[in-house]
């Protein structure tokens, strides 16, 4: 089959959603599909998406609109000449040029499906050019918790500026449907639903959101979770790499009880709330007890600098946390297996989280908070006791002083993790694609 993969957000920095979107394309191309992966870049950057290059055979760079023959790559690249900060996204119109420029793409490449993962310039002009060629479109839904945290005038005027951005990047106005408490949240919301309403399918990797998307008036959304492709074996006489060798449950814990946290430092990953909860803990526990590494970069990064050099030093000892910023895949891997526990702390904002997949398919139990976040972790996860910084340090506490718990959480994890196998995910996916081709078509 041949596949066009779109999403709207830089390569350059991976995120949930990129990692999921790349993964993706690995696990199809793993299967015989032919992929192509359509995302922009920043034109100061070049080509330096590691890894989109990694797993393109070749790549071409094309700016916004620019005319001329295509070749046939595995992975295009339309070139932007601003980037959105905080977001990291370059910004890509949906004009005539572009809509021209894909529409020629898809018919060279011959493309039986587009699935876009995203909801903004460039996908709304993946979905334009497909609909004129009559190629059925599936949507991924990463988040539709889209979460602002405005209230008031400011939150009226914010709304009314991300209205009128969508309406201007698209093409396509946002729905005015009532989705949130925050007019500008509902109108992020917006954004994503009515991208939704202009495709055959959406598939979400999580029921809860499905359920949401559901109550929103979709009607074809389809479950199917985030997976992870299989790694790649070290060559004959080589060291296997980490994160190659198969992975393996605990099988003793020997404090400190080591837990890695990984994601964005944004306030709806509750990175601050999390490191409060690690000093509660720390009080409660004798020192020594506890090592924690805390994975990323965002707009929080000195917040929480501040908040890891305030922590408290029982008995005169340094607190045993560190900041290790923003660290390739192979790195965050290799830090999993070396931790006994991943925490997730998003209340309220997550989908189905990629870093709940790794962790799992490392034979690593998670610490999560959010109740509705259920693939993997109802059976391999461990729920704290509240989504509050209290919350998560009596689970903590308990955790350090029980680490049996950890161990038998272990070996649930990696039986639980059988959920995102790049088999089954494989096969979700075609059948999606043969439901939207049906709409399509029928």
């Amino acid at each position: 089959m041949r596949i066009a993969l779109v999403c709207d957000y830089s390569l350059d920095y991976l995120g949930g959603a990129q990692s999921a979107f790349l993964d993706q394309a690995q696990i199809l191309r793993d299967q015989g599909h032919d992929v192509t992966v359509i995302s922009p870049t920043v034109r100061s950057r070049g080509t330096h998406a590691q890894h989109a290059t990694a797993e393109a055979r070749s790549q071409h760079h094309t700016s916004d609109g620019d005319h001329g023959p295509i070749p046939s790559p595995d992975a295009i690249t339309i070139e932007a000449r601003i980037n959105l900060p905080v977001v990291d996204m370059p910004l890509v119109r949906n004009t005539t040029k572009l809509r021209e420029r894909l529409a020629q793409l898809l018919r060279e490449r011959r493309i039986d499906v587009v699935h876009i993962h995203s909801e903004f310039g460039l996908t709304a002009a993946a979905i334009d050019a497909a609909r004129e060629l009559g190629i059925p479109v599936v949507q991924t839904v990463h988040t539709f918790f889209w979460q602002a945290g405005l209230r008031g005038v400011g939150d009226r005027l914010a709304a009314a500026g991300v209205r009128w951005f969508a309406k201007w990047v698209r093409g396509v106005a946002c729905s005015r449907q009532d989705l949130a408490s925050s007019r500008t949240d509902s109108t992020l919301r917006g954004i994503t639903l009515s991208t939704a309403e202009r495709t055959q399918v959406v598939v979400s990797p999580s029921a809860h959101q499905a359920d949401a998307l559901r109550a929103a008036g979709l009607t074809d959304v389809v479950v199917i979770e985030n997976a992870s492709p299989e790694q790649e074996p070290a060559e004959h006489g080589a060291a296997h790499p980490e994160g190659s060798t198969p992975a393996m449950p605990l099988t003793d814990v020997t404090l400190p009880l080591r837990i890695a946290w990984i994601g964005r430092l944004t306030p709806e990953k509750r990175i601050l709330e999390f490191i409060e909860a690690i000093g509660v803990a720390q009080r409660e526990l004798d020192p020594g007890s506890l090592h924690v590494d805390i994975i990323g970069d965002g707009p929080l990064a000195a917040a929480a600098e501040t908040a890891v050099a305030a922590l408290p030093h029982p008995n005169g000892q340094t607190a045993e946390v560190r900041l290790l910023g923003r660290l390739s895949r192979d790195e965050v891997r290799a830090h999993m297996r070396a931790a006994h526990l991943v925490a997730l702390t998003s209340f309220g904002f997550d989908n189905q989280p990629v870093t709940v997949v790794e962790a799992l398919t490392e034979g690593r139990s998670v610490l999560y908070v959010d109740p509705r976040l259920r693939e993997g972790l109802e059976a391999g996860g461990i729920l704290a006791d509240a989504p509050d910084a209290a919350g998560m340090a009596a689970a903590i506490v308990r955790l350090a002083q029980h680490p049996e718990e950890v161990i038998e959480a272990s070996t649930r994890a990696l039986n639980a993790a059988e959920v995102f196998s790049p088999e089954r995910h494989a096969r979700l996916i075609l059948e999606s694609y043969a439901l939207a081709s049906s709409l399509t078509n029928g």
